[in-house]
C-alpha cells in the first residue's frame, strides 16, 4: 500500500503532497467547500488549511470566492488547472493499480476481490466501541 499511496505521488514527481491531492479531491466533490469543511475532513486547524490553500492557489489549482448569500463565507473551488492536475494524479494511480492487478492470475484476482469484500463487510459491521474497550468480539 505504501507504493500505491502517498509514496506514489513522490515517486512520479507530480508536484503535490498526498494532503494536497486529498484536498483537491475533496474540493472537487463538495460544491460548497469551505475552509472549515476541509479542516474537519483533514482533522487539522483551519489555519493549516489556509496555508495549504495558499500553496494550491499559487499554482492556480484552486480559487477562493465569497458566497453571494453570506459574504463572510469563502468558497473554494478547483480551477481548470486544478481539475487537470487532479485528473493527471488519478490517471497515474489508475494505471499503477491496473498494472499491479495484471500481475495476478485470474484466480488470484478473484480471491483478492473476495477478501476485499469480506474486509469491507467486516469494517461496515464492526462495533468500534466494543473493539476499543477490549471486549471479546
Amino acid at each position: 500500500m505504501h507504493n500505491l499511496g502517498p509514496h506514489l505521488f513522490t515517486r512520479v514527481h507530480l508536484g503535490l503532497t498526498p494532503g494536497q491531492v486529498f484536498m483537491l479531491h475533496f474540493i472537487q466533490m463538495d460544491e460548497h467547500c469551505t475552509v472549515s469543511h476541509l479542516a474537519d475532513k483533514l482533522e487539522v486547524n483551519p489555519s493549516a488549511i489556509t496555508v495549504m490553500l495558499d500553496r494550491l492557489e499559487q499554482h492556480n489549482y484552486v480559487a477562493r470566492t465569497r458566497d453571494d448569500k453570506d459574504r463572510r463565507v469563502v468558497l473554494i473551488h478547483l480551477t481548470s488547472e486544478g481539475r487537470d492536475k487532479l485528473s493527471q494524479v488519478l490517471e497515474v494511480r489508475k494505471r499503477v493499480v491496473e498494472y499491479c492487478l495484471t500481475q495476478l492470475t485470474d484466480e488470484e484476482r478473484i480471491r483478492f476481490l473476495a477478501t476485499l469484500k469480506k474486509l469491507a463487510d467486516a469494517s461496515a459491521a464492526m462495533n468500534l466501541e466494543q473493539i476499543l474497550s477490549g471486549a471479546d468480539v
